[in-house]
């Protein structure tokens, strides 16, 4: 029978009835935890992961990027995983590019990578880019820095440990943080962008150092390109690729439509299996509590009619079972939604780059709303699994209970 003791609550009596199966309670508690923690934890990763392919699409202004022949995935790297690469070609080819029919706009990245900085323990890209001819980086900046940067000024990226004003020394010179830029989920949150001069320079500091450079000291890493309008853009690399060749002629094209397209084709898999999983794992904890709650109900036959017999009304007996299931849930819900924010927001960098996709942090409001409806989601399973066993205690007579709960 419900020993009540001295709690005479409502609430009182729902937790002595939950203290009374402490073992039982606990394993509740902890598979509303579970739920709780994967549907909190899912849904930030989802955002984050969505926020990311939006940045990646707009951050990368440009149509075409060319590459030295072979270093397709390294260019990817340096874009969405933050892995520092440097790799050289001609600086002819840009006049050669720039005439190219349907070529509106194409402007010269030169990459450097260092170990030598005080802000890093890993390897920093160093992006020069031309000031006067950039549609890509330029833009961005802008709206962190008013005008262009200059000859040791630099724009850090914002896993970059350097506030603005601040100094940061790369090959033994000294350079100024003229702007600290956001998060973006992507390679540039790890990048330091310069002039393109400020970067060679860079690299005439590395090779006095007794550095070796495997190229000439005006080449370039890559070439955006911009298509005119008008222009199909698979047009303008048909051109491209007809007039000087693919591959054999020492450049390779990614379009970077296509490439966006396919990382947030990725994501999108990703964010279906993870609301799949989300769902499976919320009808699986239903099925679980409800099996679990007739159970209960079915022990305490006996006891809910002897309360019945000594004027309990139905519909508060229900309401207790209501209560009892309540209550797990929300033990539950809140301890899985702690831990998945400790969890996510202490390993999001890892996260990011275990995924190899742009991930973006949720901001503080959107995180609040991603707990809470977490925490609902996980209380409301708690009543929708006692539905069947509260209509049974409201169905049965008294009669019946005591006879029951006795054999």
């Amino acid at each position: 029978m419900m020993d009540t003791g001295p709690c005479l609550g409502f609430y009182d009596i729902s937790m002595c009835n939950l203290r009374r199966r402490p073992f039982r309670s606990a394993c509740l508690i902890a598979l509303a935890a579970i739920l709780s923690f994967v549907l909190c934890g899912g849904s930030i990763l989802a955002y984050g992961l969505t926020k990311g392919a939006d940045s990646l699409s707009k951050r990368l202004g440009a149509d075409i990027m060319i590459v030295p022949s072979g270093y397709e995935s390294a260019a990817s790297g340096i874009l969405l995983r933050s892995e520092p690469s440097a790799f050289y070609m001609e600086p002819e080819w840009l006049d050669k590019i720039s005439s190219v029919e349907g070529v509106a706009a194409a402007s010269p990245q030169f990459f450097v990578t260092s170990l030598n900085a005080g802000c890093c323990t890993v390897p920093v890209q160093l992006v020069g880019y031309d000031p006067t001819s950039d549609f890509v980086v330029g833009p961005w900046i802008a709206t962190y820095l008013s005008g262009s940067i200059h000859g040791g000024d630099i724009v850090v990226g914002s896993a970059i440990n350097a506030e603005v004003g601040g100094k940061l020394k790369f090959f033994e010179r000294e350079y100024t943080v003229a702007a600290r830029l956001d998060r973006t989920g992507m390679g540039f949150d790890a990048s330091v962008f310069m002039t393109i001069d400020a970067a060679r320079i860079a690299v005439g500091d590395f090779v006095r150092r007794g550095g070796s450079f495997p190229a000439r000291a005006d080449s370039i890493s890559s070439i955006f390109l911009r298509v005119s309008e008008g222009y199909a853009v698979e047009d303008v690399m048909g051109s491209v690729q007809k007039k000087y060749g693919y591959g054999g002629s020492g450049i390779a094209l990614v379009s970077t439509r296509r490439f966006v397209d396919s990382v947030a084709s990725g994501i999108n898999t990703l964010v279906f299996f993870i609301a799949a999983l989300e769902s499976i794992i919320w009808i699986m904890a239903a099925l679980v509590l409800a099996v679990v709650f007739s159970m209960m109900v079915n022990e305490r036959k006996r006891e809910f009619g002897i309360l019945r017999s000594i004027g309990a009304a139905r519909t508060k007996l229900a309401a207790l079972v209501f209560a009892e299931s309540g209550l797990i849930c929300f033990y539950g819900g809140v301890l899985g939604t702690f831990l998945a924010g400790i969890a996510v927001l202490s390993f999001r960098i890892y996260i990011g780059s275990v995924l190899q996709m742009p991930y973006i942090q949720a901001p503080t409001d959107k995180l609040t709303l991603i707990f809470l409806a977490s925490l609902l989601l996980s209380f409301a399973i708690g009543p929708i699994a006692s539905l069947i066993p509260a209509a049974r205690v409201i169905k049965s007579d008294v009669y019946s209970a005591i006879r029951e709960g006795e054999l």
